[in-house]
């Protein structure tokens, strides 16, 4: 062969062996990542939980969410933290300061209106309670500007606007909120549920009353106390209560203190009762003692009056049959057998 040959050659093997080189990168390059490839803030949550979950304590479980938090801001994890940084830091570890400083911080990183909205309600009463002024209204219009609220949504922002003296919110998300409470409103909040008619009916009546009741304390603090008296009675007729009498929504604490303040402690007193004595709400026992010295002239002889509320409240348990864990009916007549028994119920269904 000559040189010519020879050279010719050389050529095509370089340019072969460079094709099969180039088709080697570029395979490289194209090459999709791996199916079980895992997203790294995926794979730090997952890391998160398992620390959190073998935790035991506050003081080892706060560190883990304030460093999460830190180095993951802008995720929707973040947002849905954000409760526990208000409860374990500002109310566990008595530090609300640095609790409201941690959920600004992140806040201001965030970009995903969902999670922006979990922080920003979280953050709210710290920032009332440490004198930062703080409109709940733009928290939740943020969200409304993406998606609808929905009526738990309305009544979460009207509950943490009352808590707050945040009146006008309050009073218009409570209104939004009474728009929703209707039959179909429910219906399709819960469109995989299967509900009846009669179920969905009472379901938009709870929903009446708690809107109602807010409505109603929102509009008595705004100096509008007959349509405030208006939505209160227009509830009353509605409000279901406990085996003892205790309603399961805030009306009668709402109703009760806005008659007291109306003048008229005795019918106060009747509609706090049941909330305070029954039902432990802190609140109504609080405006039920200033009905009592206000009716009576003086504390004197409050516990006594509340220990005959109790006694007058209190009832014997209607018998029922239940099965054990064996399947056997058990009666309840038959256990106690006239003793004074204790029930307690493990997560009921």
């Amino acid at each position: 062969m000559d040189i010519k040959g020879m050279e010719d050659g050389m050529k095509r093997i370089l340019i072969a062996v460079g094709l099969v080189v180039a088709l080697g990168l570029l395979g490289a390059c194209s090459k999709a990542p791996p199916q079980d490839a895992v997203d790294p803030v995926e794979q730090a949550w997952s890391d998160f939980r398992a620390s959190y979950d073998a935790a035991e304590t506050t003081a080892e479980k706060l560190p883990l969410i304030q460093a999460f938090m830190r180095e993951h801001p802008d995720t929707e994890y973040a947002g849905r933290l954000a409760s526990s940084v208000a409860y374990y830091q500002g109310e566990e570890m008595d530090d609300p300061e640095g609790a409201y400083g941690l959920l600004a911080e992140t806040l201001a990183k965030n970009t995903d209106p969902e999670a922006r909205y979990q922080i920003g309600t979280a953050m709210f009463p710290l920032a009332m309670d440490l004198g930062k002024p703080m409109d709940l209204g733009s928290v939740a219009e943020e969200l409304a500007a993406t998606r609808s609220l929905d009526f738990s949504e309305m009544t979460d922002i009207a509950d943490l606007a009352l808590a707050h003296g945040q009146w006008e919110v309050g009073a218009a998300y409570a209104d939004a909120a009474f728009k929703m409470a209707t039959p179909e409103a429910f219906l399709a909040d819960y469109p995989d549920d299967d509900f009846t008619a009669e179920e969905a009916a009472a379901k938009a009546d709870r929903r009446k009353v708690v809107s109602l009741a807010d409505l109603g304390w929102a509009l008595w603090n705004l100096g509008q106390p007959d349509e405030a008296m208006a939505a209160f009675e227009r509830a009353a007729p509605l409000k279901t209560v406990n085996y003892v009498g205790a309603a399961d929504t805030p009306l009668d604490t709402y109703h009760g203190k806005a008659m007291l303040a109306a003048g008229d402690p005795a019918a106060a007193m009747k509609l706090l009762a049941a909330g305070a004595v029954m039902g432990s709400d802190d609140d109504a026992m609080t405006a039920v003692r200033e009905a009592y010295v206000a009716a009576k002239g003086s504390g004197e002889g409050f516990d006594e009056w509340i220990w005959s509320q109790r006694e007058t409240l209190a009832k014997p348990v209607d018998t029922f049959t239940l099965a054990d864990y064996e399947g056997n009916p058990q009666d309840f007549s038959a256990l106690a057998d006239g003793k004074v028994t204790l029930l307690a119920f493990w997560f009921p269904t």
